[in-house]
């Protein structure tokens, strides 16, 4: 693959991690394992964002805020609500909080997955053709 996507493969090897971690969380009862894991999916989210952000802007977020404002500034607040939601469930949630639904993270681990593919996709697009 190359070196311009490696940011995107980079999150979806964390999501590969949390899903693993989820999995075995939720098999033994495990909160710590379990609130590593939706944190790494919330990991897997912010590297895909960033790299989304500095393909269109230029510009690596440094904070959850400054990433939330970039993507309403591109067009992208369906991104930044979904960004939001899913930091909520995964990082203040799961993470901080210790809130146990198993059902919600998966759901946001396969939110994570569905816009990490996506906003590849959109920025292979936006790339000028080879040649």
């Amino acid at each position: 693959m190359s070196g311009k996507f490696l940011c995107f493969e980079t999150a979806r090897e964390i999501l590969r991690y949390a899903g693993e971690e989820l999995e075995r969380a939720v098999r033994t009862r495990d909160v710590f394992l379990y609130r590593n894991a939706a944190d790494k999916a919330f990991l897997a989210l912010v590297v895909a964002v960033n790299e989304y952000l500095k393909a269109v802007v230029g510009v690596v977020p440094s904070s959850h805020s400054e990433r939330r404002r970039l993507l309403r500034e591109v067009g992208r607040e369906d991104l930044r609500a979904l960004y939001s939601n899913l930091m909520k469930t995964l990082h203040e949630e799961a993470f901080y909080e210790g809130v146990y639904q198993p059902d919600e993270v998966r759901y946001a681990v396969d939110k994570v997955r569905s816009v990490i593919e996506e906003l590849e996709a959109e920025v292979r697009r936006r790339l000028p053709p080879s040649g």
